[in-house]
């Protein structure tokens, strides 16, 4: 592939991306992306033949950064759940910024897909789910029990997500750290 066509992809996804994030999907079309990005319609159905193709590679991409992000957070601290534990939440409070005021893109998406074989609706339960996982696992390895630990713990991280555009990206990251920390405080000595 030459390196114009993927440039062109890599900006209709820029523009999608960002204006799926402000504004919403569902509210965004495909004619909205191509005037914004400068990219010819042609161009557009050629790299994305579906509004829904557009969308899973928005979300796609959203969940490559955020488990790269995550990722390289918790490798500082291998061997130490605990630690890979604060970390992750402090990864997930790193991304709180004003670029991302409107909370998360997966949460988001559930709001505005409730058909459970959308593209869209699919991918945030793989992510939330994954998220799950990952906070299952490294509570397991830190010798946490209960069962539905990791359940709460997501729960708060998705009610900081939601509570950005009421107490603010500070006032979500604090409560974050807070309520995590003690939970994880709690459950792992």
């Amino acid at each position: 592939m030459s390196a114009a066509p993927s440039s062109a992809r890599q900006r209709l996804l820029d523009v999608a991306s960002d204006l799926f994030y402000r504004e919403g999907i569902r509210a965004i079309s495909m004619d909205t992306i191509v005037e914004q990005s400068g990219v010819s319609k042609a161009t557009l159905y050629r790299h994305f033949p579906t509004k829904d193709e557009l969308i899973a590679a928005y979300l796609e991409a959203h969940d490559h950064h955020i488990w790269e992000h995550f990722d390289k957070a918790i490798s500082t601290h291998e061997g130490n759940p605990k630690a890979q534990l604060l970390a992750l939440i402090d990864a997930v409070i790193e991304l709180f910024k004003p670029e991302y005021y409107r909370g998360c893109p997966f949460l988001n998406a559930f709001a505005e897909f409730s058909d459970e074989n959308h593209p869209a609706h699919r991918l945030a339960f793989e992510y939330n789910n994954a998220l799950r996982n990952r906070l299952s696992h490294l509570g397991q390895q830190a010798g946490v029990t209960d069962k539905s630990w990791p359940d709460q713990l997501l729960l708060v991280i998705n009610g900081a997500y939601s509570s950005i555009p009421v107490l603010g990206l500070a006032g979500s990251a604090n409560q974050l750290k807070n309520i995590a920390a003690l939970m994880i405080n709690e459950q792992i000595h």
